[in-house]
Parts: C-alpha cells; structure tokens; sequence
C-alpha cells in the first residue's frame, strides 16, 4: 500500500480539488491545514485532518513523520504578509532557515523548507500533479476572442507582469488603454483588481504570469470562480493567463460563467517562447 499524500493546505479551494483528485486517483490522503488559513471543511475531502500552526516548521515534519508521509503537496494561499506579522511564531527550525536563506522573499524560504523536508524523506511534489488537465491551454478559451485593443493591453500588461513576477512582487498587472493601472504586490490578485476598478474604471484588461524562475512545487498561479466573479463585478473585459503554468479550478464553469459575463479568456505564451 502506497503512503498517503500529505496536503499542507493553505486558504482558498485549491486544495479541496488536489485532495478530490487525488483520491479519486486512489491516494489516501492527510491534510496538514495551516492555522487561521486553512478551511477546517476540509475534513470532509480527505481520509485525515488536523491544523498546524504557521511557522511552526519541525512540528509539522513530526506530524508527517508520524502519518507515514513520504510524499507532500502545497495547494491554497499564505501570503507574504506572514513574514511581517509580529505575532507570527515561527519556531527555531524556520527562523534558523530564515537565517541560512539570508532573504524573505517567499519562493527562497518556500525552497528551503522544501529542502527540509526531503532531507526528512519527504518529497514535495509539484502542485498540479493531479490537476494537469485544468492548466491553461495556449489559445482563447471563451466564445470571444481578444479585440485589437485587448490584445494591445495584453501585449503592455505582459512586459510588466513578468518585470514583475522576475523580482518576486506579484503576479498580476491591470491594463486599460496601454496604461498600466495597477500591479500585485502584497495584497493578492482580487484586491489589486479591485483598486484598478476604483482608479479606471471598466474596460480593465488583467495579465497574469509566472515566475521566470517558476518553481511548480508552490508557485503555481490560480484561477477559481472567487476570483472570476470579482473579475466580472470590477469591470475586467480580458483575462490572459501564462499558458501551461496557470490553473484553472472547475475550468468548464469558469469558462461558462466568463461566457455569461461577456469576459474573454485567453492562454497566452510568455514572450520568446
């Protein structure tokens, strides 16, 4: 009999799908919710469930140790925010990886607990293992395509996401008119969206993208019916994905829903590609 997936879960739906997925593909899986991010509803989608509080870095490893864990999936948000809480506490392991790190940005702290973990015989896998077929394809997903103007906006948004995205700030840069109106820092993709709606208006064009250096393990961007509902009450007439590293949860009623809302979606390759 095979180990179980440990699911280190994060807030958000995603890993509700990788825990429906993965078992329907025949994994038991052990879900290790993040305190105050995680939701607890979770219980209901996997085979066992507790919370650990953020930061606290060997418990977590004990707790996989003890559920037979030889495998492990990040899916759901924690944002960078975590890293200025004052009240975070972070336990002697993390802060000493923070200290050999010798940087916050998440993709190298998120890198060296990913080490940590494998030299406690535990694989971290890449975050889509069991969602491959939700990854956005290269091509226009929606009944309309991108306009002239869109596909200017596309063009201007693209350029400054992946500055963007080089320099871990964000992901996700707001169009309208070849001005770029907003970008993603700290505050998430939804709230980004929103700003450029108060300071734009409609007509937004929204770019997303990923890294350069994409570490598929927790770097994966995703799209989900939360996020294309705020997409469509703020005024957002295209959305552009990176094609083959975006996912796309419960993709078929995304689409039908950014159909209804006369939003075009669209997979893009990044530039040089």
């Amino acid at each position: 009999m095979s180990s179980p997936l440990a699911l280190i879960a994060g807030s958000g739906r995603f890993p509700f799908y990788v825990a429906q997925e993965a078992r329907r593909q025949g994994r038991s899986v052990v879900a290790m919710g993040i305190q105050g991010w995680s939701d607890p509803s979770l219980v209901g989608v996997v085979d066992a469930y507790e919370e650990v509080p953020i930061g606290q870095l060997s418990r977590l490893i004990d707790r996989l140790k003890i559920h037979g864990a030889r495998e492990a999936i990040m899916a759901g948000k924690v944002t960078k925010a975590v890293l200025l809480d004052p009240q975070a506490t972070f336990d002697e392991e993390l802060r000493g990886l923070l200290r050999r790190v010798g940087e916050t940005s998440a993709p190298a702290l998120l890198g060296a607990v990913a080490r940590r973990l494998a030299d406690a015989g535990i694989t971290v896998l890449d975050s889509a293992t069991f969602l491959q077929p939700q990854l956005c394809p290269p091509r226009v997903l929606t009944a309309r395509a991108p306009t002239a103007s869109e596909q200017a906006d596309i063009q201007v948004g693209l350029r400054a996401a992946q500055a963007l995205a080089t320099h871990d700030i964000g992901q996700t840069v707001v169009v309208r008119e070849r001005v770029v109106v907003a970008v993603e820092a700290l505050e998430g993709t939804d709230a980004a969206v929103r700003r450029a709606h108060a300071l734009a208006g409609d007509g937004l064009v929204v770019v997303k993208v990923a890294s350069p250096q994409q570490d598929r393990r927790f770097d994966l961007p995703v799209i989900g019916m939360t996020t294309l509902e705020v997409l469509a009450g703020s005024g957002v007439s295209c959305l552009a994905l990176e094609a083959g590293t975006t996912l796309l949860l419960e993709r078929d009623a995304l689409i039908a829903a950014a159909d209804a809302a006369h939003l075009c979606v669209v997979g893009i390759l990044p530039h040089g590609a």
